[in-house]
């Protein structure tokens, strides 16, 4: 498809084939509106969403099926043209996530986590590289194209990946290292495929002009995305200080498409200038939490668009071209991330939930291994071509079943509450007109009104098991750091055996930020109360819910039945209140 917007010959025979060519290009398209289709997709969308709650699937999952119904692999309704169109919307879908990844790595957290994250992510990026680069070599690959495979198996999807995590409402050290890694992944694939692909054309005697020319253009390319990314972000902190809340909105979109066309012009990795803009928000901006509230307002409806559009991309027919070296792409790249992450995991000491969950939670492919590959392609159409034809067959495999490994991922790591992962809505037509005879026979006394959901479950299925708690030897700065990175308000003391000792509440904590000695004299046993009231994992939730109606707490701890009683959970009075709205829009409590 020739692109529109490259300026048009200036020769009166030129404008006519051009013109000519334009509208025999267009052909079925003209039956069909660019607006038709944006509809089409977006209300296959919401049907797919719907479905996706009684199914248990992850909502990106379902948006990808709807578009890959409405694509070529099924009702082959929508003109290949139009994704064309949409693609800056795609892209700028692609471009706030990126942005809200880089504003996960303040630079006090990046020291905190750098520990933990960077030995995983290089066991992870060793194994994958190592694995794919190789095996694809003996399943009949040369040795470049290898060694772009091996490369693109690096990245992953930051759009699918972020979307579940948030989703789900999971925290805990699997969640918040899964964020790391997936910025730590995108940035070293754009990096190494950079590298990687100034090797090829070296050894195979390609690049043009001479080395320092070539290197001189990878540097432009790189630290042109660096500054355009820093620039970018100081920009958008400065305007956040002097403009009204109101005005962020428009000034967030309209910057974020600013910078997204720059990108496109100057020849720029996009990808790398928005996590770039995302740290310099987030490290130079009093207000990141109303930036990244505002982007959410605009990023459901751009995340519906981003993934129902790539599912209608995507084409069942590819996995049969691909054949045995995609099915190794698919096996030697899922090995490698849960291999590599486990090893190094072992090695260092990490919660058995993290060797165990990280790796699976990492496998999405999409967006950005996507544009690397057309990159390639657009560079030697002839050796890329079957890369590029493996990367678009097996994204139909990490793209579906990436999400669903995800979310099982959080879930069996007890940082997802059970909970949250049983359906309960509002119900299919057919269900809410049960349910209104339903209440009034009960209501008549003729049936007796169904157990709400709340009544049945027990603690242990709302509890979240991600909480470490504070030491009790803790001093005042420690205290504070982690009461800078938790949700709560209350949080537990514990002894050497992590037994309860005390809770330190915030308002008592607050009164301690006054005491300009508290930093040297304070520990945290100090701040701690005794626990009025614990919970155990077997007790029926409404022994929790009666407990909230009595305490201003917003979390209280979950112990073991058995002595000592030491912390396994907590339960937040944010989920239980979740849970009970769903039980009374469903009408069962």
């Amino acid at each position: 498809m020739i692109d529109l917007l490259k300026p048009l010959p200036l020769g009166l025979a030129d404008a006519t084939t051009v013109a000519a060519e334009v509208h025999s290009q267009a052909g079925a398209s003209d039956l069909v509106h660019i607006a038709t289709t944006l509809g089409l997709l977006l209300m296959a969308s919401l049907l797919a969403g719907l479905a996706s709650e009684f199914l248990r699937l992850p909502k990106v999952t379902a948006y990808l099926l709807a578009g890959l119904f409405l694509g070529p692999s099924f009702g082959d309704v929508i003109p290949h043209e139009h994704h064309a169109v949409l693609e800056p919307l795609t892209k700028l879908a692609m471009a706030l996530v990126l942005f809200y990844l880089g504003t996960l790595f303040p630079f006090d957290q990046i020291r905190r986590i750098s520990r933990r994250a960077i030995p995983l992510s290089v066991g992870e990026l060793t194994f994958t590289v190592i694995l794919v680069t190789v095996g694809t070599f003996v399943l009949g690959m040369t040795a470049a194209q290898a060694a772009l495979l091996g490369t693109l198996a690096i990245a992953t999807a930051p759009a699918t990946t972020m979307f579940v995590l948030r989703e789900t409402n999971a925290e805990g050290p699997v969640t918040s290292l899964t964020g790391t890694l997936v910025t730590l992944n995108n940035l070293i694939a754009v990096v190494a495929f950079e590298l990687v692909w100034l090797g090829i054309e070296v050894a195979g005697g390609d690049a043009s002009g001479s080395m320092s020319e070539t290197v001189l253009l990878l540097v432009r390319s790189l630290g042109g995305a660096f500054l355009l990314g820093l620039i970018g972000g100081l920009v958008i902190s400065y305007a956040c200080e002097i403009m009204h809340t109101r005005r962020w909105l428009v000034l967030l979109v309209g910057a974020s498409a600013l910078m997204l066309g720059l990108s496109e012009t100057w020849e720029l990795p996009y990808m790398l200038v928005f996590l770039v803009v995302g740290v310099v928000v987030v490290n130079s901006s009093s207000g990141t939490q109303k930036i990244t509230a505002q982007l959410d307002s605009i990023g459901g409806l751009l995340t519906v668009v981003f993934f129902s559009v790539h599912g209608s991309e995507l084409d069942l027919n590819l996995l049969w071209n691909v054949g045995l070296i995609g099915a190794g792409y698919v096996v030697l790249r899922s090995l490698g991330k849960v291999a590599g992450i486990w090893f190094m995991a072992s090695r260092t000491g990490a919660p058995v939930e993290v060797r165990t969950w990280l790796g699976p939670a990492m496998l999405a492919q999409a967006g950005v291994a996507i544009s690397l590959a057309a990159t390639a392609h657009s560079r030697n159409p002839t050796m890329v071509g079957e890369v590029q034809t493996i990367i678009l067959g097996t994204v139909v495999i990490f793209e579906i079943f990436g999400p669903l490994l995800t979310r099982a991922a959080v879930l069996r790591s007890g940082e997802m509450p059970i909970a949250n992962s049983i359906h309960h809505t509002f119900g299919t037509p057919l269900g809410a007109l049960r349910n209104v005879f339903t209440r009034l026979a009960g209501s008549a006394g003729l049936l007796s009104k169904k157990q709400a959901l709340s009544e049945r479950m027990r603690v242990e299925q709302v509890m979240r098991r991600s909480t470490e708690g504070i030491a009790e030897s803790a001093d005042f700065n420690e205290v504070v750091h982690y009461v800078e990175h938790s949700h709560d308000n209350t949080f537990p003391v514990l002894d050497e055996d992590r037994c309860v000792v005390g809770l330190i509440r915030f308002d008592l904590l607050n009164q301690a930020f006054f005491d300009p000695h508290s930093d040297h004299l304070v520990r945290a046993g100090d701040l701690a109360t005794p626990p009025e009231v614990l919970l155990h994992p077997a007790q029926p939730v409404r022994d929790a819910v009666e407990l909230f109606r009595h305490t201003t707490d917003d979390c209280v701890p979950v112990v073991t039945d058995e002595a000592p009683h030491r912390l396994v959970a907590t339960v937040r009075r944010s989920d239980l209140t979740s849970l009970l709205i769903r039980d009374r829009k469903a009408g069962l409590s």
